[in-house]
């Protein structure tokens, strides 16, 4: 069990060194603080070049270390309340899925891809489950939380249609030693309190070399019970994570930095609430679809569902300074390794029919005993890239940047049905009533290229191109008590390109108006199907592709006190990736069309010196703009979980209070608007042929929240008392209409009511 508040083996070796480091000047991640008379200036990466934020020509959102540590950012559901058109679909920790400007329609395959540094994490097809399993990693001893909105195909390459989020690690500092830590605790409404803690040092080794090491473990409290079980705070569970980096600057234009990376999340069991669900008749659901079953956090289970998800990173980089030009290698691996456990006993045999029975009375009937059935996801990843790319100086007429990049990824998906004994939770000796398992290679290679020439100080146009080439194979074996042993396989070949034109209008120094046309795309791949496959099933599925339109401004007034970025997009998304059934078997296939246009903002306000504003939010319609049956999607259908409405406004104020502490209180109000669940269709047999019927969709309704926070801080130390959710809003995270007793459905709750407290130190 996770629940004691032990600490694990790796915090104690990244916090006993820390006394040991002498008191120096503030870490850069003070250093970076804005002052509080102005609004910041960002720096960012997003064209894999260092540029203001002012003036990258596409929706960008920066998180910096100031906002991380206020406002006590740790995951990605912290994350969507400061990021406009970004809706986090949770599941449960380390299971979520990121959308970015609507396109979400269920699938396997990501939209939104994660970078650590310069190091892709996750798959990067739609074989190892990388839309759901996206990294969801804790922020500290971070610079920032780059943002990217809308395409980004062209330097970022597959999996990136929707955008891309990454996080801005702090690199070693070999000018001066540093250190850090922070102490917690945090108690959860209907639920349970724990502790966290958090360390960094920074250890010069000479003028020119640097060693970072930073580590945290965070415990998380559960607050759902059940009562079947007689177990409270079921969803409880531990982040623990840790990140080495060293820095040679070898000569004044050569430098090689080598970081690990690795975290672990586990949890006793899942957050989810039971509800009515469909009841069982998915075409004509009741009208109280999501009304508690058990209580408002309760579910009903027969046996535990532990998790664990566990990242491996490793990564080298080398910059060379040309002179004329920076030559960049980055080569990284890494490891991703997921294990699910789900009781599967109240999944319905068949689909709308009850009377049918579930898989738990189908094991009681086989062992004949009153019994149940579970169900283990194992995913193993293993990752690895290498990206080479020669960058121009900047400031002159013609600045370019070209590069070449190859993945390779192995993945296997492990899947048993065992089944066991109620109450005791023992296995019963029968072997596994399905096993499949799969191999999945992919192999990508690709080039890409950007130029931007500027026409004079005001005017200057950026054009990029991309091509790839990916091949696949996957294998499936399946076997089992109630099926016979098969074999199945395919293979792929793909080639795409992507393309970018971003022009940009300087206005003035204050004020950028820019338009951008933008694609990405999701790779297509194989279906492992048996060699007697009947004619006419696709072996073999395409990628899809979405096409971005974006006009946008930022500027500035009133001295750099008052800021205003504000985009608006249209996005066209072609041939979407669904799951298919054709003669009796389950595929992947292209199908359908959809469109997503809207407005997003963000607002900066300095009024007067320490007091700050920040408003942000979007307008998102997206739609389905043609049928697509056999996933239950008509023409005109709102695509799945993206409020049309979202927004959050911040407000902070600053002032000096005794000897040389500032203190500081702020609250932060978030709104996320109503969306509707995942596409579904029930298969009906219609003259004799299977028809797929498209589901009722439920409407999750919107939420208001609201964080609040106060403390005093000095170069030093920080005092924070802090609260999430203060009014302890029910609102939903996701749902999904069956599996579980009564054939009910389930939802996941955003965290209750938070009552935190932190102290930090940096040395």
């Amino acid at each position: 069990m996770l629940r004691s508040p032990r600490l694990s083996s790796l915090v104690p070796l990244v916090l006993a060194p820390l006394a040991t480091v002498p008191a120096a000047q503030a870490d850069q991640a003070a250093e970076t603080q804005p002052t509080a008379s102005a609004l910041q200036e960002i720096v960012v990466t997003a064209q894999k070049r260092t540029e203001k934020l002012h003036d990258v020509p596409m929706g960008v959102t920066a998180v910096t270390t100031d906002q991380l540590d206020k406002l006590r950012v740790t995951d990605f559901q912290d994350l969507q309340a400061m990021v406009p058109a970004l809706s986090v679909q949770e599941v449960q920790p380390g299971f979520t899925r990121l959308t970015l400007r609507g396109e979400n329609v269920g699938g396997i395959g990501s939209t939104v891809t994660v970078y650590v540094d310069d190091t892709p994490v996750g798959s990067s097809n739609a074989l190892a489950d990388g839309a759901d399993v996206t990294g969801d990693f804790d922020t500290w001893d971070l610079q920032r939380v780059e943002v990217l909105r809308g395409p980004q195909g062209t330097l970022y390459g597959a999996g990136s249609e929707g955008g891309l989020l990454k996080y801005v690690t702090n690199p070693p500092d070999p000018t001066h030693a540093a250190s850090a830590w922070d102490i917690g605790y945090e108690d959860v409404a209907h639920g349970g309190g724990d502790p966290l803690v958090k360390g960094m040092i920074n250890m010069p080794l000479s003028d020119s070399a640097a060693f970072r090491l930073s580590g945290y473990g965070t415990w998380i409290p559960g607050y759902i019970d059940d009562p079947n079980l007689n177990e409270s705070e079921i969803n409880r569970g531990l982040r623990e994570g840790a990140r080495a980096s060293f820095l040679l600057n070898a000569t004044d234009n050569f430098s090689i930095r080598l970081t690990a990376f690795g975290q672990n999340l586990a949890t006793d069991g899942t957050p989810t609430v039971d509800v009515v669900g469909a009841a069982g008749t998915p075409l004509t659901p009741p009208a109280n679809v999501l009304q508690s079953l058990v209580g408002d956090y309760s579910q009903s289970r027969f046996i535990n569902e532990p998790s664990s998800f566990r990242y491996r990173v490793f990564s080298a980089t080398l910059d060379f300074n040309l002179g004329w030009g920076a030559l960049s290698s980055i080569t990284s691996y890494g490891k991703s390794y997921i294990n699910l456990f789900t009781d599967a006993s109240s999944i319905e045999l068949s689909s709308g029919t009850p009377a049918a029975g579930t898989y738990g009375d189908l094991a009681a009937s086989i062992v004949g005993a009153p019994a149940g059935l579970a169900e283990t996801d194992v995913v193993n990843l293993g990752k690895f890239t290498q990206e080479v790319r020669l960058t121009s100086t900047a400031s002159q007429a013609l600045e370019w940047q070209v590069g070449a990049f190859f993945t390779r990824e192995a993945s296997a998906l492990d899947e048993t049905l065992p089944s066991f004994f109620i109450p005791s939770m023992a296995l019963t000796p029968l072997p596994s009533f399905e096993t499949p398992h799969l191999d999945a290679t992919y192999r990508e290679w690709s080039g890409f290229g950007q130029i931007t020439y500027h026409f004079n100080p005001q005017w200057d146009l950026g054009l990029g191109a991309r091509w790839s080439e990916n091949r696949q194979s996957v294998d499936e074996e399946i076997s089992g008590l109630l099926v016979p042993t098969s074999f199945s396989g395919g293979e792929s070949t793909g080639t795409d390109w992507t393309y970018s034109i971003a022009p940009r209008w300087h206005v003035s120094d204050n004020t950028l108006v820019y338009a951008r046309i933008a694609t990405g795309y999701r790779p297509g791949g194989p279906n492992a199907l048996p060699p007697t496959v009947t004619p006419g099933v696709p072996l073999t599925y395409g990628s899809d592709s979405t096409t971005n339109y974006e006009l946008g401004t930022r500027t500035s007034f009133l001295d750099n006190r008052l800021s205003v970025d504000v985009a608006a997009f249209l996005i066209n998304w072609q041939k979407i990736q669904l799951s298919e059934f054709v003669e009796n078997y389950t595929i992947s296939a292209n199908g359908g069309s959809a469109q997503s246009k809207g407005v997003e903002w963000t607002l900066g306000l300095t009024p007067v010196k320490g007091l700050n504003f920040l408003l942000t939010g979007a307008y998102v319609d997206a739609n389905l703009t043609s049928n697509a049956p056999a996933a239950g999607g008509t023409d005109g259908d709102q695509l799945s979980f993206v409020p049309k409405w979202s927004t959050s406004l911040d407000g902070s104020y600053t002032w000096p209070a005794v000897n040389d502490f500032d203190g500081f209180v702020g609250a932060t109000w978030s709104y996320t608007g109503s969306r509707i669940s995942d596409f579904s269709a029930s298969p009906t047999v219609v003259g004799g042929a299977i028809v797929f019927v498209p589901d009722p969709r439920a409407e999750l309704p919107s939420y208001n929240t609201v964080n609040l926070r106060a403390g005093f801080e000095n170069s030093r130390w920080s005092f924070q008392l802090y609260a999430k959710n203060i009014g302890d809003a029910r609102g939903i995270a996701s749902y999904v209409n069956a599996g579980t007793p009564n054939f009910g459905g389930s939802i996941t709750l955003i965290q209750p009511r938070t009552i935190g407290a932190a102290v930090t130190l940096r040395l």
